[in-house]
């Protein structure tokens, strides 16, 4: 995939906004460490909270909780990984786990092309996704009965 100056969130009603990562300066940040099947990644990872991303660029409504318990965020890769998480992993009226997107390692900028979810706390890192390139907030449709 080429390179970008940012990345595509999607909302629920199909809108894409590119967020540039220049953009995310103003938004609540965290750090975390990586774990994997390997051991502790030795790097420190930091960046804004996924949470303040997706809010930021109106992809979710912030002011309709109930909604947020049945949407999920799909994350992809610039190599077409993908990873689900429930939104309710990550909104602070929930569970509020601080789910980053970095833009720094070891204090270092990541290039805009190179943006890593981090999912910190799991024991294998196989929802950290490298080169994140799209987020899109949805809701799954059930199975047909």
């Amino acid at each position: 995939m080429a390179k970008h100056a940012g990345l595509v969130v999607e909302g629920r009603s199909g809108t894409s906004v590119l967020a540039i990562p220049q953009d995310s300066a103003g938004l609540a940040r965290a750090t975390a460490s990586l774990a994997t099947e390997h051991g502790a990644h030795h790097a420190r990872f930091e960046g804004p909270l996924l949470w303040s991303v997706i809010a930021h660029t109106g992809a979710v409504d912030a002011s309709k909780p109930r909604e947020q318990v049945r949407q999920t965020v799909l994350v992809t890769g610039s190599d077409g990984y993908t990873v689900i998480l429930a939104l309710g992993e990550i909104s602070p009226d929930f569970a509020g786990k601080p789910v980053i997107l970095a833009d720094h390692v070891d204090g270092q900028p990541l290039a805009p092309e190179h943006l890593r979810l981090v999912v910190p706390g799991e024991r294998r890192a196989g929802r950290s996704v490298r080169d994140v390139v799209r987020i899109s907030v949805g809701i799954p449709q059930p199975a047909a009965r």
